[in-house]
């Protein structure tokens, strides 16, 4: 599956913010947190751990460095960064002169460089910036956030590209605030069609970080009947 990533030859494949919105691009699009299914297909609601977990399976599929899978370098709460447990998995895997970056993948309720504000949490401090996709969108936000250790032992945060996505539990980008509103909208249509045995799915299009208008696709199957898909 080809998503625009850069090869992962190097041993250390992820060192520019554009590589970090590339990558949370894929991750994305491979645990399909881009598409809302029909509720049929997915009756109960996600929440934010099932999100969170689908990508964490997606990131299995990926390397930090050839050999090393990214899952095995990919932390899901900001926890781990103070406990120094990210730290100590960093500085046991580093090869000599060619350290390891790890990675925090984090739900934030906004994002202003170079603070990532978290639910219920002090503020994340990113070193060098936070790039932020479509920033007049506001949050909700997913992150990701590149780490590297440090002489003194411990694990700094370092650069991160922040995300806007619909809401906590769908993490489906979005470019503009309208664009939340007009998800809302087809999710009822959803459950309307769900009412008259149709299958609705809304997908949104690549790319996701990059200018320009958000494309949405949906799906409407009918039993005996062919799938049609419509473009907004």
């Amino acid at each position: 599956m080809d998503h625009g990533i850069p090869p992962l030859s190097g041993a250390d494949n992820f060192s520019a913010a554009n590589d970090l919105a590339a990558l949370l691009e894929c991750l994305i699009c491979a645990a399909d947190r881009h598409i809302i299914p029909a509720p049929a297909a997915a009756p109960d609601h996600p929440s934010i751990t099932d999100a969170l977990d689908a990508l964490l399976i997606a990131a299995q599929d990926l390397e930090v460095i050839p050999g090393m899978s990214l899952a095995d370098h990919l932390w899901t709460h900001a926890a781990p960064l103070q406990s120094g447990e990210v730290a100590s998995t960093l500085i046991r895997r580093s090869r000599p002169r060619h350290p390891i970056p790890g990675f925090l993948l984090l739900y934030a309720v906004d994002a202003r460089s170079p603070l990532l504000y978290l639910p219920q949490r002090q503020p994340l401090r990113v070193r060098d910036g936070i790039e932020i996709a479509h920033e007049a969108a506001g949050g909700s936000f997913l992150a990701l956030i590149r780490c590297e250790a440090a002489a003194d032992g411990r694990a700094h945060a370092v650069t991160a590209c922040a995300m806007p996505i619909y809401h906590a539990r769908r993490f489906v980008p979005v470019s503009a605030s309208l664009d939340r509103d007009v998800l809302r909208a087809l999710e009822h249509l959803q459950v309307a069609l769900d009412a008259h045995g149709a299958e609705c799915a809304i997908r949104r299009e690549l790319p996701f970080s990059r200018t320009g208008p958000t494309r949405l696709t949906l799906s409407l199957s009918l039993p005996g009947r062919a799938t049609l898909g419509c473009p907004r």
